[in-house]
């Protein structure tokens, strides 16, 4: 699916209260026993966050505009009817065979379309996507930085000083922000992160723990213990067997005791 196409947005974005949404792991989750606290996401906590492509909210005029702590979000704006003039049939074909998880087809489908028209952010996302899942990891990075990027400069001028997440696209942000890790940017990794989750993720409940077990690798290679240590707790509140955290966090705690 082109990100966004099929799924409406209902969250609450909390950026300095908070946040909370849902990564994908192999395995169920437990629940845990007591309700998470509101998510805090650093990357972010001293900007303005702009939701770009918002559609009905309580109040129709603050459709993409900044957006306060606690207000709750509406619904995502529809896709345009056809996304390339040129290429429709092409990204329709393609996405068909995302679905049936015939990347490396998906990927062929789509390269006259990306060598045409490498500035359609709805070609790079889906060739991106393709990339990716082929485990093109270099060559989705590069894919994904452009569309980012793309995505910044198309909203830049109307943002400000704000910080724009495009509703449409919230799974580049998340995608990008996982290839920074690959690449040891860990601050790069961590604002692109917190922009995805910031913009509500479009998977299934359990997305946040992968999102959080980041995060504290991000921040402890940092050296920013501190919030590590706060990523740590709050991936543990949603799921308890998170082995991953508890390696930043068991001498995080000791450090904190001394």
């Amino acid at each position: 699916m082109i990100c966004g196409s099929r799924v409406a947005i209902a969250i609450a974005v909390l950026v300095a209260a908070g946040c909370s949404t849902a990564p994908r792991t192999p395995t169920p989750i437990p629940r845990a026993t007591k309700a998470p606290q509101p998510l805090i996401l650093y990357a972010l906590l001293d900007r303005d966050v702009r939701l770009a492509h918002l559609g009905h909210t309580a109040s129709p005029a603050d459709a993409g505009t900044v957006v306060s702590a606690g207000r709750p979000v509406g619904d995502l704006q529809p896709l345009p009817a056809v996304l390339s003039d040129r290429y429709q049939a092409a990204l329709v074909d393609a996405e068909q065979l995302y679905g049936k998880q015939d990347y490396s087809a998906a990927l062929a489908t789509l390269e006259p379309a990306y060598r045409d028209e490498p500035d359609n952010p709805f070609v790079l996302e889906a060739y991106g996507r393709a990339l990716y899942r082929l485990r093109q990891r270099e060559r989705a990075f590069l894919v994904y930085r452009k569309l980012v990027d793309l995505l910044d400069t198309e909203w830049a001028a109307d943002a400000g000083k704000a910080v724009t997440i495009d509703l449409w696209f919230v799974d580049a942000y998340w995608k990008v922000g996982t290839l920074h890790m690959d690449r040891s940017e860990w601050q790069r990794a961590a604002f692109e992160i917190s922009r995805a989750l910031a913009g509500g993720f479009m998977w299934e409940r359990l997305a946040v723990d992968q999102a959080l077990s980041y995060l504290t690798k991000a921040y402890a290679e940092m050296d920013r213990r501190d919030i590590s240590k706060y990523y740590a707790e709050r991936a543990l509140e949603r799921n308890p067997r998170n082995t991953f955290v508890k390696r930043y966090l068991d001498p995080l705690s000791r450090d904190s005791k001394e």
